[in-house]
């Protein structure tokens, strides 16, 4: 993701309106992924070129993080990360645990999970999976950046 945000100063002349450059974010996380994630960055940032500050978005599942710098004293922002952002397959993530289930209990369940998850190595999450009226919780660990992911049922 790389943007380009012009935006107009806060109620300080002096400082960077960053909620301009949260919602500029945003809006090309959305436009590029299909996903509406909050964005936060620093507040109080002086107005000064070549300026350098952090931002993060948050999924329901993993921090983002995206690198802003102040091109201009006017407030124009360049943003961006070298990683990609790239939002595990959870619905593979669903088949897979109601594979396990349905050969475990020999009925077919219902998996619910978190929709964006980021895929990152070491995310930790659960998703549940209801088997004739009760609830299973699943652990889910993504084990590498590729995707994949080891799950386990916790013994009672």
């Amino acid at each position: 993701m790389l943007g380009l945000a012009t935006v107009s100063c806060g109620s300080d002349v002096s400082t960077l309106n960053t909620v301009r450059v949260e919602h500029s974010i945003a809006g090309a996380i959305l436009s590029e992924h299909h996903i509406d994630v909050p964005v936060s960055c620093p507040s109080r940032i002086p107005l000064e070129r070549g300026r350098g500050f952090e931002c993060s978005a948050k999924l329901e599942v993993g921090t983002y993080p995206v690198s802003a710098v102040e091109v201009n004293s006017s407030g124009r922002v360049r943003y961006a990360n070298r990683t990609p952002l790239v939002i595990l397959n959870v619905a593979a993530v669903r088949r897979a645990i109601a594979r396990s289930v349905l050969s475990q209990r020999h009925a077919q369940p219902s998996v619910t999970c978190p929709t964006e998850v980021l895929q990152k190595q070491g995310l930790f999450f659960t998703c549940s999976a209801s088997v004739s009226g009760r609830s299973h919780v699943f652990y889910v660990t993504v084990v590498d950046d590729k995707g994949h992911v080891r799950y386990v049922e916790p013994t009672r």
